[in-house]
């Protein structure tokens, strides 16, 4: 503000210069940033720092003067004028009249809770003395002793009024541990009522944990929280943490559901284990055209995952790509600076400059080893070889791990020594090196079976890709599975008021108690999670699996309820809108009789290959890392009750090769040191994301017409692949959102609701029924949620995207690969999904 400009006494938060802290002290300041931002704190204005210096005006003594005499002292009329046609608009309700010093809040000294706040504030004077206790309290005793003790010099004094929250709970959250410095945990304590009870000592809290999302209770006195909640406030904390940069200390409360943040700041004293390194990673780019696979790890992998996965994702494009004898080696996974990339291998391993049309033509017919691929691509191709492998699907494979899910899930894993738990680890990740293979193959082979067919329906009827999915929705009976056995539980649910009351309040507790009511249901509930409960949320083996959060399940169970979700009902409309297609489809090729009878073979060979685009993902990938998690937690146990790493999930630092070595078994190595190093190194990487792609854009590949008919829709259909499951270049795209969000259309629909921005499976909590789910990208297993939300858009993924395919099982609409959707939309922004368009309109 320049000094020729007059400064305001009073100030709305929403005010532009209501972030300056000189002007309106630290915390108000920080609240006005999070309010701009939309995170959820109440409204309110600013008494400044200029009204301050008026009060003070002439005042000759004022660390002497009594509290008294500060309290009798008038407020200047200029000033209370002001305050009172600024209360007008609330009119007679209960104020928080609240302290905001320009020193507190600073780097290594808070002033937490020492300046003044005044609660349940009515009326003018009361809130004009609530003001002068507030200014006193800049002047009090014990404030200037800890401003010698931190030598800050005497500040301003601002004073923050808002509405008074009646908070139903109330308390604080550290997104670092502050006792042990650990940035890994956040701790959330809570009492009952108001959060003045917490800080005055007249209670003691609750006391939660929260880290790899899970919430632990410590203790829990007042009952006040359900783990819900603590996840919540435990998200809220990140997320300020996140706009800030550095760890914090927030207030929060609830009040009907609703959380609010009442205050942030730093937390000032924190041990090395806090500090997090803003210097790049260093990062040694391989040769080629890299692009980021957010679609399927938007995350870096722990070192657990990255110490075998991406290894096995390599042998399985490799050996997929030998079976069909393409003119590319093999599509690459590689990890760069913590995060995966991709790219596409051209023979001979290095990206060149395509030759010349009659240079290629005269290779392929004089090159043995080139003539020998097309001949093997051709009869691939020619013999449907794909057709094959999908029906190798339903005949053997299937029938295979669905065994193999029932042997791993019946293994106790506590009966196991630790030499048979170690084989076990080997067993599991055998199979899944095993079942990758067969995953690639079969992703090859569905592709080509979809290709074939939407290339039919593009050439011949003139459709985009988006209606010719039309034709298959509703086939992927595994995505909506999960959600239809949910249905019936729900309808069983509804017969019963009593259980039904119960999920009023979901937490630890809540099964308990309804198994008291109903065991029967119960029972069905339990029987559910054994069936479905062993998937991992994503590709990631840290992440928790269903089995492990019941209440999530109880919480998707009431979002039905609520919306009424009616899965037959579904399925009949999605049956009405094949028919539909499949009429109008007829209708154009009426008069082209051979085209037709090809058409019909195609669409039939697409519905055999479509379901399993969804299907084997649960068998061959979801429920192996499901099974590998409970396996090495409680090998993790184990290490940790010898003292080989600290904690259980510890174990997720480590690399596979190191669990399961001789000295991890005897108890000889001890894995600490590696453990904190590893924990540095990931939050460095979480600090510091890599770009979109590396290296130059390769050049055009070499002219396809010169190849065999059957050998170019082979190359070209992996191209089409590729673009529909990644979409990497619109998925990569950064768009600024000043005038709405555009991407690729995945699901026709229209819908307005609230936006609800998921970035991982820690946050599933936060759904609430009707709300517009934003995320990354989803894997299948997040189909579950799918009745609970009224659309859907990713920052990733194409039409044949896990995202996409869910989506039009569910007939939501839905926006894929916006780039940054969760960057630009906040919680309960109200936004219209145009699924048709890939329009997405701000409300």
């Amino acid at each position: 503000m320049k000094a020729t400009e007059i400064i305001p006494y009073v100030i709305d938060m929403t005010h532009s210069i209501a972030t300056d802290a000189e002007l309106v002290g630290k915390k108000t300041a920080n609240l006005a940033v999070l309010r701009t931002a939309g995170f959820p704190v109440p409204e309110g204005f600013a008494i400044t720092t200029a009204a301050f210096d008026s009060f003070m005006a002439n005042m000759e003594n004022p660390a002497g003067m009594p509290r008294e005499e500060w309290l009798r002292r008038p407020i200047p009329d200029d000033v209370r004028a002001l305050i009172i046609q600024s209360l007008k608009d609330w009119g007679d309700i209960p104020l928080a009249v609240r302290s905001s010093g320009v020193a507190e809040d600073l780097k290594g000294a808070s002033f937490a809770g020492q300046y003044e706040t005044v609660l349940n504030v009515r009326g003018v004077e009361a809130v004009m003395d609530a003001i002068r206790k507030c200014w006193a309290s800049a002047y009090s005793s014990h404030i200037k002793q800890y401003q010698r003790s931190q030598q800050i010099a005497e500040a301003r004094m601002a004073v923050l009024i808002q509405p008074m929250i009646a908070a139903d709970c109330a308390g604080v959250a550290f997104t670092a541990n502050p006792v042990t410095g650990n940035p890994d945990e956040t701790t959330v304590s809570a009492v009952r009522g108001l959060g003045e009870k917490l800080v005055s000592g007249e209670v003691t809290p609750d006391e939660w944990v929260v880290r790899d999302g899970e919430a632990r209770c410590i203790h829990a006195p007042e009952r006040a929280v359900t783990s819900k909640e603590v996840h919540a406030v435990a998200w809220l904390s990140r997320q300020v943490e996140q706009h800030f940069g550095c760890p914090q200390d927030i207030e929060w409360a609830i009040c009907n559901g609703k959380l609010f943040l009442l205050q942030a700041r730093p937390i000032t004293a924190l041990g090395g284990a806090g500090k997090v390194s803003e210097s790049p990673v260093h990062i040694d780019v391989p040769h080629g055209f890299w692009e980021r696979e957010a679609s399927h790890h938007p995350q870096p992998l722990y070192p657990i995952t990255s110490s075998f996965y991406p290894s096995f994702l390599n042998q399985a494009f490799q050996s997929s790509f030998n079976e069909i004898c393409l003119l590319l080696e093999t599509i690459e996974a590689k990890e760069i600076g913590g995060y995966i990339y991709q790219r596409v291998v051209p023979l001979g391993g290095k990206d060149r400059k395509s030759p010349p049309k009659w240079m290629m033509s005269a290779l392929i017919k004089t090159v043995p080893s080139l003539r020998k691929r097309i001949r093997i691509c051709q009869d691939f191709i020619e013999k449907e070889r794909h057709t094959a492998i999908i029906e190798q699907w339903y005949t053997d494979w299937k029938p295979e791990y669905s065994q193999r899910f029932h042997s791993f899930r019946d293994v106790e894993l506590k009966r196991l020594s630790d030499t048979e738990l170690t084989q076990h680890l080997k067993n599991i990740t055998d199979f899944m090196e095993q079942s990758l293979r067969v995953h690639m193959m079969l992703n090859g082979s569905i592709n080509l079976a979809l290709a074939e067919f939407a290339f039919a329906c593009r050439d011949w009827l003139g459709w985009a890709e988006g209606m010719s999915m039309e034709l298959l929705s509703g086939l992927s009976e595994t995505s909506s599975e999960p959600s239809r056995l949910l249905a019936q539980l729900a309808n069983r649910l509804k017969e019963n008021p009593e259980l039904v009351r119960l999920l009023e309040r979901i937490d630890g507790q809540t099964i308990h108690l309804m198994r008291e009511v109903d065991s029967d249901w119960v029972q069905a509930f339990d029987d559910y999670l054994k069936q479905y409960g062993y998937r991992a949320i994503r590709y990631e083996v840290c992440d928790p699996i269903l089995l492990e959060m019941p209440e999530l399940t109880l919480s998707l169970l009431k979002d039905q309820l609520t919306r009424n979700y009616d899965p037959a009902a579904q399925a009949a409309e999605l049956l009405r809108k094949r028919t539909s297609c499949r009429l109008e489809a007829h209708k154009r090729l009426a008069d082209q009789p051979e085209r037709l009878k090809v058409f019909e073979r195609l669409i039939q060979k697409a519905e055999r290959a479509y379901p399993i685009r969804e299907e084997h993902g649960f068998y061959d990938t979801s429920t192996p890392l499901a099974f590998l998690r409970l396996a090495l937690l409680e090998s993790g146990a184990r290490l940790a009750r010898r003292g080989q790493i600290d904690e259980a999930g510890d174990i997720f630092y480590l690399e596979f090769p190191e669990v399961v070595s001789e000295s991890a078994v005897t108890g000889k190595a001890n894995f600490q040191d590696a453990v904190r190093r590893r924990k540095q190194q990931r939050r460095q990487v979480l600090a510091n994301p890599g770009p979109a792609s590396y290296g130059k854009v390769p050049p055009p590949p070499p002219p396809m017409d010169i190849l065999p008919e059957k050998v170019r829709f082979a190359h070209e259909a992996v191209m089409w692949q590729l673009e529909a499951v990644f979409a990497a270049q619109a998925s990569g795209q950064k768009q600024t959102g000043s005038n709405g969000l555009k991407g690729i259309p995945a699901s026709e629909g229209t819908y307005t609701g609230p936006v609800r921005v998921i970035r991982n499976e820690t946050e599933f909590y936060k759904i609430k029924a009707g709300d517009v789910l934003v995320c990354p990208i989803t894997s299948p297993v997040w189909s579950v949620l799918f009745p609970s939300v009224g659309a859907l858009i990713t920052d990733t993924g194409g039409i044949l995207s896990h995202s996409a395919i869910i989506a039009r099982e569910y007939r939501i609409p839905s926006v894929v690969a916006t780039g940054n959707a969760t960057q630009l939309l906040r919680d309960g922004q109200l936004v219209t999904v145009n699924g048709a368009t890939g329009e997405i309109s701000f409300c």
